[in-house]
């Protein structure tokens, strides 16, 4: 019942209050959209059956999922898309999203450093093993030395 009563009073508290700054911090770099500068406001990850990213921004929202952008819902044709990224499902179904997005699709242009779903110290350690095992293996190399 105090944990309850916790949240609750906790959610009154923050009802009306600006976001914190921390939140505004999670995404960061360039987006134009038809040569507009599109100021990236925060990142949301979630999961289907593979985990996607949405970015918030002040124009729309860029979606990147299977390997694909999507800006307002519709699938982009993207002459350059460069990403470095991992991610996430926790047992509690929340996800999270961790890298690059580069990227020329039409009249979309950005580069993007996402860091989304606050991720704790454990499961950036297991991205950066991940991305350095991934590294390795491109390179025809073992990732144990």
């Amino acid at each position: 019942m105090q944990r309850w009563l916790l949240a609750v009073a906790w959610l009154a508290g923050a009802c009306g209050q600006p976001e914190p700054s921390s939140a505004w911090r999670d995404v960061t770099g360039t987006l134009t959209v038809d040569g507009a500068p599109a100021q990236p406001l925060r990142c949301r990850p979630g999961h289907t059956a593979n985990v996607f990213v949405e970015v918030d921004t002040t124009l729309g929202t860029l979606r990147f999922g299977n390997g694909k952008l999507a800006w307002q819902g519709s699938e982009q044709t993207c002459q350059k898309l460069d990403r470095s990224w991992g991610g996430g499902i926790r047992q509690d179904g929340t996800a999270y999203f961790r890298g690059t997005l580069a990227f020329r699709c039409g009249t979309l242009t950005g580069e993007l450093a996402l860091d989304c779903g606050q991720i704790s110290p454990e499961e950036g350690r297991e991205l950066a093993k991940n991305r350095a095992a991934a590294k390795a293996q491109s390179a025809g190399q073992s990732p144990n030395p």
